[in-house]
């Protein structure tokens, strides 16, 4: 199996419209306000995260920066330090793999669903200690302690 049909093949688990590659290469996102060095974080055929100080706000549009190549593109959320952007036409699979490259990142084994527990609710094992001393108990312990 190839690289990018195991990509594709991790996508189809994670839910995702198409494969992500982790890399960390530097771009430009030039916008009518101005050029924004970002490093891009990862990428798919349908659009990138970008790591800025910088960032612009959702819904601007201009041009992904990389050397010679220019992809026109979309913000299409943002927070304090990176954003995601959606390319306006598909890369294809030469040449998004023109652009990672060799530069991609390992990544880490791809989520299991199986691996979650169904109806059982995370805020309930968290652990704090007892008010009297007494040890460390969890929140579920702590709200039927005091409805008694």
């Amino acid at each position: 199996m190839s690289f990018l049909e195991s990509r594709q093949q991790a996508a189809a688990t994670e839910r995702r419209r198409s494969a992500r590659f982790t890399i960390d290469i530097p771009a430009i996102l030039r916008t009518v306000t101005g050029d924004r060095p970002c490093r891009m974080a990862n990428i798919s055929d349908n659009g990138a995260k970008l790591e800025a100080d910088n960032v612009p706000k959702e819904g601007v549009t201009g041009w992904l920066v990389l050397g010679d190549e220019e992809i026109f593109c979309k913000v299409i959320w943002t927070s304090d330090t990176a954003c995601g952007i959606q390319f306006e036409r598909c890369l294809g699979a030469n040449r998004l793999m023109a652009i990672a490259g060799s530069r991609v990142k390992q990544a880490g084994p791809v989520a299991n669903a199986g691996n979650i527990q169904m109806g059982r609710k995370r805020s309930g094992l968290l652990v704090s200690a007892h008010p009297s001393g007494s040890g460390i108990i969890s929140r579920r312990q702590v709200a039927n302690s005091s409805s008694v």
